[in-house]
């Protein structure tokens, strides 16, 4: 008797598997970069093994930022031009470069060099990776675990920097800082091969079903589709670009909100070396020097983990429109005691605010993927990393000198008031668009099904995917059966 067979897999299984594949690829991506083994020395090797003051080290931070905002844009349109996988493959060997020429600069200006290639490294991965798992999971129909997948993904990440930052201070020790930092590009190179690895989903928002609830405004979508072909190919993704940030309203706000609460609430984490070295610790001193350093650093790393990984369940929890004031005032709350004291015992606050400023990212992106297309996806999601480079740039200019010159509860205190007025504004800004957004996107999409079945609500059906909304209201009232709870949509 013949053995019964399973039935054949279907063509569209076949099709989806490397998209499935390109998630646990992407997460072997996002740890191995990770595993940053200069994290927890990089500033103690400025200051004491070359000999740069806090304040240079500020200045030098700031370049960073400068070359992020140069380069952002342009390299996220090269991502949507040419591929994702490119760009961060391209972002993982520079990162390699970068490491090597760090770890064997002599002079200040071989030292500049190393951070220019630092952040055109940067540059090429940020926007690629978030939009190659976004479209990877258009592919699948399963948008709706963005935040859960790149949650996991910058987790990983983070955990990995955990990792890296628990042996960074010992292994310093053990081997000095430049293998060290060498030892981070071997890492950054094995990255590069997992992006090698990865599929190329579309680029492009024709290739996927129309999203009638959270897709781009009609006008947005019809003038990028003339457009994309027009002009040079580059500048014209980055004009198509901001032009799309700016015409969504709710995006228009939410990225200047976004970016400033991450660059206020990652100085605590940034200053956490020289702070941990203003109180008479240093990871040559010895074998327990360098583990007690490393068990200092860790908290603020494993906060920024645990925020990462929590981002879907603060989703879920609060919704979008929730998850912002949210995290602003629990990042606030922590900031207090920073203000008010200097104590190493402080670093269990620092450790609280690395969660808040973590959490931010996956939200943001997630919000921001969902209302764009997926033709400008990297180049916007790219802007928002420029942003946010600008937000940190300024920051840092006027926190790290405070720091150096004054004290660092003053420092921490201009960040949480900084945080407390142009972060609420910015917020209160976003919270109006994002209402009067969701709520024309309700109306518009209820009519074209409540209008021709006014008369039978109980026959009212699911909008069909592209159907027009221009039919203006019936003045029956159905958006209201359908849509009993408007007000209270986040």
């Amino acid at each position: 008797m013949a053995l019964p067979q399973s039935a054949p897999a279907s063509p569209a299984a076949f099709a989806s598997a490397p998209f499935r594949r390109n998630i646990r690829i992407y997460y072997l991506f996002m740890a191995s970069t990770g595993f940053m083994v200069f994290l927890p020395i990089w500033i103690i090797y400025l200051i004491n093994g070359r000999g740069l003051s806090l304040t240079e080290v500020g200045v030098f931070e700031a370049v960073f930022w400068i070359v992020i905002i140069v380069g952002e844009v342009p390299t996220g349109a090269i991502a949507d031009r040419f591929g994702r996988r490119i760009s961060l493959t391209l972002g993982a060997f520079l990162f390699a470069v970068a490491c090597v020429i760090f770890a064997l600069a002599d002079t200040f200006t071989i030292l500049l060099a190393s951070y220019v290639a630092l952040g055109l490294a940067m540059t090429l991965y940020s926007g690629a990776g978030d939009a190659l798992l976004y479209d990877s999971l258009r592919v699948l129909g399963r948008t709706r675990e963005y935040e859960q997948h790149a949650g996991r993904a910058h987790g990983l990440f983070w955990g990995m920097m955990v990792l890296a930052t628990a042996v960074g201070g010992p292994l310093s020790y053990l081997i000095g800082y430049s293998p060290a930092i060498l030892l981070s590009a071997v890492f950054f190179l094995v990255s590069g091969v997992f992006a090698l690895m990865l599929r190329e989903p579309p680029r492009r928002d024709a290739d996927f079903p129309a999203d009638p609830l959270h897709a781009p405004p009609a006008d947005v979508q019809h003038t990028s589709a003339g457009d994309s072909q027009a002009g040079l190919p580059i500048f014209n993704e980055m004009i198509e670009g901001f032009r799309i940030v700016w015409r969504i309203r709710p995006v228009r706000y939410l990225v200047p909100f976004a970016a400033v609460l991450i660059a206020l609430f990652d100085m605590p984490r940034f200053l956490t070396q020289p702070f941990v070295a203003q109180h008479g610790l240093d990871p040559l001193a010895s074998a327990a020097d360098g583990f007690i350093w490393s068990a200092l650093l860790v908290p603020a790393y494993l906060g920024s983990m645990i925020g990462m990984l929590s981002a879907a369940q603060l989703m879920a929890k609060f919704g979008e429109r929730r998850s912002f004031p949210t995290v602003l005032v629990f990042g606030a709350i922590f900031m207090i005691p920073l203000v008010i004291w200097n104590h190493l015992g402080l670093l269990g606050a620092i450790f609280f605010v690395s969660i808040a400023q973590a959490a931010i990212r996956p939200v943001a992106s997630g919000y921001i993927n969902r209302r764009i297309a997926s033709d400008q996806r990297a180049t916007v999601l790219s802007i928002f990393s420029l942003v946010g480079g600008g937000a940190m740039g300024v920051v840092l200019v006027i926190v790290v000198p405070a720091a150096d010159v004054i004290s660092f509860p003053a420092a921490f205190g201009i960040a949480l008031a900084i945080a407390a007025t142009v972060g609420v504004a910015l917020w209160w800004l976003w919270r109006l668009a994002h209402r009067r957004d969701q709520r024309e996107r309700i109306r518009q999409w209820s009519l074209p099904i409540a209008k021709p079945q006014a008369h039978h609500p109980r026959n009212l059906t699911t909008p069909q995917v592209g159907q027009s909304a221009a039919n203006g209201r019936n003045g029956t009232g159905d958006d209201a059966i359908l849509y009993p709870n408007v007000q209270n949509l986040d």
